[in-house]
């Protein structure tokens, strides 16, 4: 078997070789063609779950405004559902949480979110509770002293003398001891 080809140029080109490093090529490319759309499959479901955990994510921190109580992400009304729709077509645009939230604070207002922003008037919200804490705390620390103050003053008073232990005898129609 004979490497050149019979129509050689005289440099004796290897036809045949030349064949098989094109076929080769050929099958490797058509290899490729055919796992690029396994692997897209093979890697959808992990991001569709990483993009259905990040949707999760966002809409815990809103809340539903047809069940207030409710987050969107824990509500089954139709405007919740819409909502996480909008939250995922956003993420799936490319659009960061922040970006996301402040969109629904744009439409809905603060109220929208279930942990307000710590500004304005909302500060009273994040500091209330901490406030209420130290002057309950200073409260029970003032009370303490003073029930600690009247237990040393009663402990330090003199004991009763004989003339007031016979006026309680006598009120009481006790005899004295002799």
């Amino acid at each position: 078997m004979t490497l050149t080809s019979p129509r050689s140029t005289g440099r004796g080109r290897p036809v045949v070789l030349l064949r098989v490093v094109r076929a080769a090529v050929l099958a490797a490319a058509a290899a490729l063609v055919a796992i690029a759309p396994a692997q897209e499959a093979a890697t959808a479901p992990g991001a569709a779950v990483e993009l259905q955990s990040r949707v999760f994510d966002i809409t815990r921190k809103l809340r539903c405004p047809t069940c207030v109580s409710e987050s969107v992400a824990d509500s089954n009304a139709a405007i919740a559902i819409e909502m996480r729709n909008q939250v995922q077509s956003q993420l799936e645009d490319g659009r960061s949480e922040t970006e996301i939230l402040a969109f629904f604070q744009e439409r809905y207002g603060d109220w929208v979110l279930l942990e307000p922003p710590r500004r304005g008037v909302h500060l009273l919200v994040w500091w209330l509770p901490g406030i209420a804490l130290a002057a309950g705390a200073g409260g029970l620390g003032l009370l303490m002293v003073r029930w600690t103050r009247n237990a040393r003053r009663e402990g330090t008073e003199a004991p009763p003398d004989d003339d007031d232990l016979a006026r309680v005898r006598a009120a009481l129609g006790e005899k004295e001891p002799s």
